[in-house]
């Protein structure tokens, strides 16, 4: 596991590897180099380095630290991304060069704090793999070790770098829940991970088993497990860090696996369904670092488990089901199931454990990726000042949100001929929006926002400090979230 530490630039070691960061106008004027090391730096030729963003200058020394250059673009253009991106384009040169260590100079962009933040989150979110799976020790390539941050005043960067390690491990341990295979990643091993989270943390976990779900009558999350060998079951994790008995609470969808069910997905989408499930695995870590940090704000994590399969028992388009608040819900589409686990979990959590405020995050619909791609989440909710909590949360971590529309008048779209509505109508329009509109008619009062992650959960290439494959995305988010709800 990666360390982080601060240091005072007069401690560091003549036998490091020293990262500095630059500007274009700082390399126009000669203004990056530190006076500590005016000496190293004036025997190194970086004429062809032209400062451009995530680009590096390496130059190794005899007796002397070896100096690695980052470039940062214009002084315009820098953003907090900005640092993040150029400290995963750090970790990725010292892997390059077989450097397990590196310090790096905190440059004077942001205010100490913020830059120093940035930086180590760049760090410790792109040094990752997920190779568990490789027998070849050649492909297994070792990951960065230490990251020492150098500046004037260390010591108040100490609960910083505390802050990053924790909810950064956390959405590292986020993406390998998601890159798992299913075999190792089902309703009952999530079930059981999420026991033994809280029994680490100080988190109290209640797993409700399919008999209890069907005491409670959930009929969707019911209906959408009948095809699957694995039993569906219900997580709730609740954190009590303040004494007031406000709560907020954070819904995951938990589909392990999403065959599509009768209405099977095709060759191309198919493949990547064992990160259905990448809303639930947010949920668990971040009440994992919220635990850890010791947040003073109540939480509850809920977290509905199914895998959609085919088999001779699975649901059918044309069914109708009763959901655990009483409406009914005929199905347009069994590839449509996700909405039908939240709808469920989102009527218990209201009704049951009356939160201030509800969130869900889900990979809900493909239609997300049409409008946004990969880059950016989008959200919708029922409140305008949850609607900017979450939006300011997401600028702090550049976890990208934007937020969607919820007219009344697209509830006419959902109508059913034969129940109280259709999980999916037959005209396929606004298929984001039509999905939360969907879950909306399962929130009675309550604040809810909902957001759909089916683009930025699993990218399909890296990008930046986010691998390829799973990105850990709302671990973050919904941190700093609740991290603004506590004070």
């Amino acid at each position: 596991m990666l360390t982080l530490q601060a240091k005072k630039f007069d401690t560091v070691s003549q036998l490091d590897t020293i990262a500095l960061f630059c500007t274009q106008e700082q390399l126009a004027q000669n203004s990056f180099i530190p006076q500590q090391l005016s000496d190293v730096c004036a025997i190194i030729n970086t004429k062809t380095f032209k400062a451009k963003p995530n680009t590096y200058f390496f130059a190794a020394l005899n007796d002397r630290p070896s100096i690695l250059l980052i470039g940062l673009g214009s002084n315009k253009d820098i953003t907090p991304e900005t640092l993040r991106n150029a400290a995963s384009v750090i970790v990725g040169a010292c892997l390059d060069k077989s450097v397990s260590a590196v310090h790096i100079v905190i440059p004077e962009l942001f205010s100490c704090n913020d830059a120093a933040r940035y930086i180590a989150e760049g760090v410790y979110l792109s040094n990752y793999a997920f190779n568990r799976y490789k027998t070849q020790k050649e492909e297994t390539s070792p990951l960065l070790e230490k990251a020492i941050l150098v500046c004037n005043n260390p010591g108040q960067l100490s609960h910083i770098l505390k802050e990053v390690e924790i909810v950064c491990s956390n959405t590292l341990m986020c993406r390998d829940l998601v890159n798992e295979t299913t075999e190792n990643a089902n309703p009952v091993t999530i079930a059981k991970l999420a026991k033994k989270i809280a029994a680490q943390s100080k988190i109290q976990c209640t797993v409700y088993t399919k008999k209890d779900i069907e005491k409670m009558k959930m009929g969707l999350l019911l209906a959408v497990s009948r095809g699957s060998m694995y039993p569906p079951h219900l997580v709730v994790m609740r954190y009590m860090g303040a004494s007031k008995k406000d709560a907020i609470a954070f819904v995951g969808k938990g589909i392990t696996f999403d065959t599509g069910g009768i209405n099977l997905k095709p060759s191309g989408h198919i493949e990547t369904m064992r990160t259905d499930m990448a809303g639930a695995a947010a949920c668990i870590y971040t009440l994992q670092a919220i635990a850890q940090m010791k947040l003073p704000v109540n939480v509850y994590a809920v977290i509905p488990l199914a895998e959609n399969m085919i088999s001779h028992t699975a649901y059918k388009p044309g069914d109708v089901y009763t959901a655990y608040n009483g409406k009914t819900v005929e199905i347009g589409n069994t590839d449509a199931e996700g909405r039908l686990i939240l709808a469920d979990a989102l009527a218990f959590t209201e009704k049951k454990l009356k939160p201030k405020a509800i969130v869900d995050i889900a990979t809900l619909t493909g239609a997300c990726i049409v409008s946004f791609g990969e880059i950016v989440a989008a959200y919708l909710t029922n409140d305008e000042s949850l609607s900017t909590t979450l939006f300011n949360a997401s600028q702090i971590t550049g976890e990208k949100i934007w937020r969607m529309p919820l007219y009344m008048e697209y509830n006419e779209e959902i109508k059913s001929d034969i129940a109280d509505m259709v999980n999916v109508p037959a005209v396929r329009n606004a298929g984001t929006i039509i999905g939360a509109t969907f879950l909306k008619n399962f929130i009675e009062h309550t604040p809810w926002a909902h957001i759909d992650i089916a683009g930025t959960s699993w990218y399909s290439k890296k990008r930046g400090y986010n691998p390829k494959n799973a990105t850990g995305f709302g671990v973050r988010l919904l941190y700093e979230f609740a991290k603004s709800m506590a004070l």
